[in-house]
């Protein structure tokens, strides 16, 4: 019972936690995986490094920022030693500290860890990977945060035609970047434009995903306003009626 093959199976299940939203049950099992690791391979093995990456996030999807960190940069540390600093693990790293830093508002590291994720992926891949569109989405959205809309816009884009090319043009990921483009262009008062933008990504994200996850229910909200800004408050009201059901069976849970 404190073999490897069971710290793998452990972080196996805490990964299967952590899809379904369980990041509490995903910390449990990923704990369990860390005590293994560290005990077989030592603290700094990549084995060790890669089961402290999902349990600091995991903690940073609780909000728990001040725990999770620390055991990121720790796994950085052990990635860079091992790897090298432009190995995509070290990116990958570094997309979780980044996401961190979006959470505490520290726009500034993000940024950083965010560019240097980009870097590392156009390096690793011969500038075409999907990777390479989640880095330039996640840069963008420290340019929305800022609201430098124009900038994020751009790479939103651009993100939009990596995720097509490599994964298709009807992949969640294209969907999800075509409603942060929509995002983007709404917040510049681009009102027909953002409503085709959403709309696209409603359409590709809506028969993949729960009704109620967080990118479909921010779609809603910005189609109401783009359409209720056109003068069409018809085509605002099935995405209201939408989120009152949806309202009304949270409640009634």
């Amino acid at each position: 019972d404190r073999h490897p093959l069971v710290a793998e199976d452990l972080l196996n299940l805490g990964a299967i936690r952590f899809d379904r939203g369980d990041y509490v049950g995903a910390e449990r099992y990923y704990r369990q995986a860390l005590e293994i690791a560290a005990a077989w391979y030592g603290p700094d093995h990549p084995r060790t490094a890669a089961t402290l990456n999902m349990l600091g996030q995991s903690l940073v999807f609780q909000d728990r920022t001040k725990e999770g960190v620390p055991l990121l940069r720790q796994s950085l540390v052990v990635r860079e030693r091992v790897y090298g600093p432009s190995h995509p693990l070290v990116a990958s790293t570094l997309n979780e500290l980044g996401n961190a830093a979006i959470r505490g508002k520290d726009l500034d590291e993000a940024e950083t860890a965010f560019t240097r994720m980009v870097a590392i992926y156009r390096a690793a891949y011969d500038d075409r990977h999907y990777l390479i569109g989640t880095a330039l989405s996640n840069l963008a959205t420290v340019h929305n945060e800022r609201k430098d809309y124009r900038r994020a816009e751009a790479l939103y884009r651009e993100a939009v035609r990596r995720f097509a090319d490599t994964q298709g043009p009807t992949h969640l990921n294209t969907g999800i970047a075509h409603i942060k483009l929509g995002r983007s262009l709404l917040r510049q008062g681009r009102f027909a434009e953002a409503s085709r933008e959403t709309l696209a990504g409603y359409d590709i994200v809506a028969p993949q995903a729960e009704p109620g996850i967080s990118f479909l229910r921010a779609a809603r909200r910005d189609l109401i306003i783009a359409y209720d800004s056109l003068g069409t408050p018809e085509q605002a009201e099935r995405y209201r009626v939408e989120l009152a059901a949806l309202d009304s069976a949270a409640a009634a849970k």
